[in-house]
Parts: C-alpha cells; structure tokens; sequence
C-alpha cells in the first residue's frame, strides 16, 4: 500500500472552506481495490479571473472552489446504465456575495432489444453562477443562478441494417435567479422524425424533420421553428471522423422577442484528426441560432453560454492535445463566435475572440493535477452588446477512488 497523501497538499484558506471535504481529498490513500463501475472523488481548485463581470470596467477577484463527485458506468446485459455528478463549494475572496453553490449531473440508459429496437434515455442538470460574458447579460453584476435541464428520448428501428428509422423527443428549460433577467429563461420541446442510411461501416447518411416550440418566461415571447436536417458521420480512416448537420428550416418569433425571424440554413461540422500517435486535433464550425447554439457541445464543453437569445451565431473552434508522456498531457486552442443581436427595434452584433492553454499531469491512476490558462476579448456594436477583455487562469487538484 503507498503511503497517504500529505494533509498539507492545500492551502489554509481551502482547508477553512469546508474542513470535512478537505480532509477527505488529501488524506485518503491511493491503494485501489478491485476495478468496478463505481467512483467517488474530490476536487479542489484556485481561479483567478481578471474580469468577473465581463464589463469595460474590469474587476479582478480569486475564486477558491471544493468540490465532491460520484458516479457509476454498469452494463447490465444489453444494456449500459450510467450515471455521474459534481458539487462544488465555490468562494470569492473580495465579491463574496457571488459566493455559491453549483453541481453537474448526467444520467442515462442506452437500451437494446434481440430484435431490431434500440434507443437511449438521457438526463442533464446544472447550477451555477451565470457566466456574465454569455449571452445577453449585458451590464448586469447581480448574483445570477442559472439552472439548466435537459431530457432527451430516441429509439431507433433497424440497428446496423442498411436502412433504419429514427425518432427523438427533446425537452430543456432554463431559469434564472435574478428577476431582470428572468424573461431569459427558456422552455423548449422538439420532436424530430427520420431516417438512416448506411452503405457501408464507413458512412452514414440521414434525414429527418424536425419541430420546435420555445416560451420565454413571463413576457419574453415564443418561437416556433421547423427544419429538414440532412445529416452525416464519415469514417476515412482509423485516424480521422467526420460529423455534420446541414439544415433548411424557419423560425417565427412573437412577443417581446419579435425581430429574431430566421429562414434559410443552419448546421454544423466537426471533425476529429488523430495526426500522430501523441497529437490529436478538434475541429468545430457551427452556425445556428442563439436558443440552440447554447446547447452546443464542443469536445466536452460547452461553446456559447446558455441563455443566449442572440438570432444567429457563427463559430468556429479548434482544439489540440498533446501527450508528452504517458502522464503529462498538454492542450490548447483558438475560438470565434460572432453573434447578430435584435430586441424589438435595436440591433446589433458582437464578436468573442479566444484562446487557451492548458496542461495535466497524472502523478498516479487516481490523481490529477491541471493548470490552464484562457484569454478573451469581445468587441461589439450597439447597445445590445458591450467589449470587454479577460484572463483566467486556474489550477485543479483531484482525486477519485474506484
């Protein structure tokens, strides 16, 4: 058995946070019994962000985060059930009245029959203090919850077959702790209904329709969208993937939100390059609206904010790893997103330009040690929207037992 990890391994004014937590991350052992699909951890952190609030006017402030989280991986014949979660206790030196409490949640259930039936069932849920850079939180320095769910519902007839059928039921809803941002707050259900085309392992073809409601909370309007999307996944080689989304569709928006129509085509394409053996790139361009947009995944994290009600949105991101050793890894990467703004007569656009670097090291199989270092500058024209720029630079301590 290796010796305990130090109970000296953080600083004081972690220890005071929460004094059972704390104690728990740096005083376990590293010893692992058998391998099972179960984990539990804890994660410790220090951010220092040179612009909290997003604004010209930058305010500075450190952030002192513990955190524990669980979850489990269980395949139970057919089918793979899964879960996992983090909660985190999160401090600011100076603006403590930001000071909270956010978690993460996943959950789901990938399902099979012995016939040609297969489908997922799938959970998300978050809190966290709203990141004031996204979407239209233009001026705001109150403390802003925001809380965000998503259900979703698919099954599929014709597994590998050549041709199969696809449906899915997608529910999300936001909501907002501060009362001047609560018309941000959004409820939106979709249906989509297609099929699949495989010609070979290598490729997959689609199409499907597709039905969109979303109500803004209190006044803040509806929409109503419908679109045909054509959809893809290629596989050239080991080495490289390829996803895409191409759609043709319309949106009509009433209310207080009127202004934000669009017609004509959205979509996405990613593309996951496996260069060498030790370096590996991700590559993700997107165009869509603000609603949708906020929902994007990019390589594990989210690209825009949620809540953005912005019309339309442009990205583009990059992202690399590279493995220096088997216990060293390091990362970086550039991203763009320009956003078309509307409420009611106003209109305007914004740009967010950024990069980040990053690097992790694995002392042992259940700890991680990562700093990371990020940059970003937003210019701006009208009122609907503000420049501002920030540093944030970070470093994370965790650990997990399994």
């Amino acid at each position: 058995m290796r010796p305990p990890l130090s109970c000296t391994a953080l600083p004081y004014r972690l220890l005071r946070l929460a004094p059972g937590l704390a104690l728990s991350f740096v005083c376990v052992t590293s010893a692992q019994a058998e391998t099972s699909p179960y984990y539990i951890g804890a994660t410790a952190s220090y951010t220092r962000d040179s612009n909290v609030f997003r604004l010209p006017g930058a305010t500075a402030d450190s952030i002192y985060s513990l955190g524990a989280l669980a979850g489990f991986d269980q395949p139970i014949g057919r089918q793979r059930l899964y879960a996992n979660g983090v909660v985190r206790n999160n401090r600011y030196q100076n603006l403590t009245q930001l000071d909270n409490t956010s978690y993460g949640l996943n959950a789901g259930l990938d399902w099979s029959t012995i016939n040609k039936l297969s489908g997922t069932l799938s959970f998300s849920g978050s809190s966290s203090l709203i990141n004031y850079g996204a979407g239209n939180a233009t001026g705001t320095t109150n403390r802003n919850i925001e809380k965000s769910n998503q259900a979703l519902a698919s099954v599929q007839y014709g597994l590998a077959s050549l041709v199969s059928l696809q449906g899915s039921l997608t529910h999300r809803n936001l909501t907002y702790s501060d009362p001047t941002y609560q018309a941000n707050g959004l409820t939106q259900n979709a249906v989509s209904l297609g099929v699949n085309y495989r010609p070979s392992g290598a490729l997959t073809l689609g199409t499907a329709l597709r039905l969109t409601r979303g109500d803004y909370e209190g006044n803040g309007g509806s929409f109503n969208r419908r679109d045909i999307d054509f959809t893809g996944t290629w596989v050239p080689s080991g080495l490289s993937t390829i996803n895409g989304r191409l759609s043709v569709g319309r949106q009509t928006v009433d209310g207080a939100a009127s202004g934000r129509d669009f017609s004509g085509a959205t979509g996405y394409l990613s593309w996951a390059y496996q260069a060498t053996g030790r370096l590996q790139f991700t590559t993700w361009a997107s165009r869509d609206t603000g609603a949708e947009s906020g929902f994007f995944n990019f390589n594990g994290q989210q690209v825009r904010g949620i809540g953005d009600t912005s019309q339309i949105v442009d990205t583009l991101a990059v992202d690399s790893a590279y493995a220096l050793t088997s216990k060293i890894r390091l990362t970086a990467g550039v991203r763009t997103a320009r956003r078309s703004l509307v409420n009611g007569a106003q209109q305007g656009n914004d740009t967010v330009n950024g990069a980040s670097l990053g690097a992790s090291y694995a002392p042992l199989r259940n700890v991680l040690l990562s700093c990371s270092l990020t940059g970003e500058r937003r210019s701006a024209a009208g009122v609907l929207s503000s420049p501002y720029s920030t540093r944030v630079a970070g470093c994370t301590a965790q650990i997990t037992l399994q």
